[in-house]
């Protein structure tokens, strides 16, 4: 006899051996095990500055992120990113972060609440830093000095009805991964939906900011709201003001997305930065900014945090080419040319691309 022969037999005694012996047990069940969710995105850009003469072409971002949920009640999702980064007159240099970092938990008894511990987004505006959850290739001058990006710290969320929630947060402070004082940036948002397509916000953010001491706490007043009136059009805004020491800063952002087919869609977003008294800049100054943004996006994402574009049913391109054109203006000469002097306006053209998987 062979020795496939004997194995197979081998097999079918054991198996009528066995069958008796689980027939007086108790139902076998083999656990079910929640699956790890892998996803991310990478981003590619190319930018010509007109001030400067410059262009050049970057592989400038990857994002790999992790979701497992452990039950109905908990689960943790995760995201690390690097991207190339210049700060000043330092060197390029590649840059890893722990972009987000959240567990969150539901009450068995308690569905209507829901607590998140970790570094996530600040729940405040539209605009988020992963490219794939933006309509526009570039972060608009009120996202990177008029108000935070991120919180380190607590935030929890409270379903009041089907159309209004509420959300508090205690953290550490604006866009800070460790602690910079013993105070806590502490706030509270008002969430409600009137009608089908419509998000509208309103919130306050209070807490001590500087570096070492508790005193001069900034406070930051903020709306926004997302209306989608028709399946081919969105609609975003946010409006800020801030205040520190007796400073004061207001910015205001809108931009409409116009899907035009089924693979293209065109964006155009304004914003006014009005920091008269150069806390949020540097220099007393107002900003203003015009982008236009022509899409081609193939196919649609896959579920997940990189899925559709938040309060929207619009799905997230699993890849997309999105140039724009960006004019910036300010009242005072800020804007570096390539002879080191300064000016008041500039003009940027770039393409992204981003796949999303």
């Amino acid at each position: 006899m062979s020795i496939c022969s004997m194995t197979c037999c081998a097999v079918v005694m054991c198996a009528a051996l066995a069958g008796p012996m689980l027939a007086q047990d108790t139902t076998v069940t083999l656990e079910e095990k929640t699956p790890l969710v892998v996803s991310g995105f990478a981003v590619g850009t190319g930018t010509y500055d007109r001030n400067l003469a410059q262009n050049g072409a970057t592989a400038s971002k990857i994002g790999l992120s992790l979701f497992r949920p452990w039950s109905d009640q908990l689960y943790l999702f995760a995201q690390l990113t690097t991207h190339v980064a210049q700060h000043d007159t330092s060197p390029v240099h590649t840059h890893i972060e722990i972009d987000n970092l959240i567990i969150n938990w539901t009450p068995a008894h308690l569905s209507a609440l829901s607590l998140s511990f970790g570094r996530f987004d600040a729940p405040i505006g539209f605009e988020r830093d992963d490219e794939p959850l933006n309509l526009v290739p570039t972060t608009s001058f009120t996202f990177e000095s008029a108000r935070p990006a991120k919180f380190t710290g607590l935030m929890a969320r409270y379903t009041l009805n089907p159309k209004i929630s509420v959300l508090g947060v205690v953290a550490n402070g604006w866009d800070r991964e460790i602690d910079n004082n013993s105070g806590k940036t502490a706030g509270l948002k008002l969430q409600t939906f009137p009608s089908s397509g419509l998000a509208v916000a309103a919130g306050a953010f209070y807490g001590p900011e500087q570096d070492s001491t508790n005193g001069s706490p900034r406070t930051l007043l903020t709306g926004d709201a997302t209306w989608q009136p028709m399946q081919r059009l969105i609609l975003q805004a946010e409006a800020h003001r801030g205040s520190e020491a007796g400073t004061h800063w207001t910015a205001v952002v809108g931009q409409a997305f116009w899907r035009a087919g089924r693979s293209t869609g065109l964006t155009v977003r304004g914003e006014t930065l009005d920091d008269t008294d150069g806390f949020a800049t540097g220099t007393s100054q107002t900003l203003r900014s015009l982008t236009i943004s022509p899409w081609y996006f193939y196919r649609e994402a896959q579920e997940g945090v990189f899925s559709n574009v938040e309060f929207t049913d619009f799905r997230l391109p699993a890849f997309s080419i999105r140039p724009a054109l960006r004019i910036d203006h300010s009242s005072q000469p800020v804007f570096e040319t390539k002879g080191g002097t300064l000016k008041q306006s500039n003009l940027t053209a770039l393409v992204e691309l981003v796949f999303v998987f």
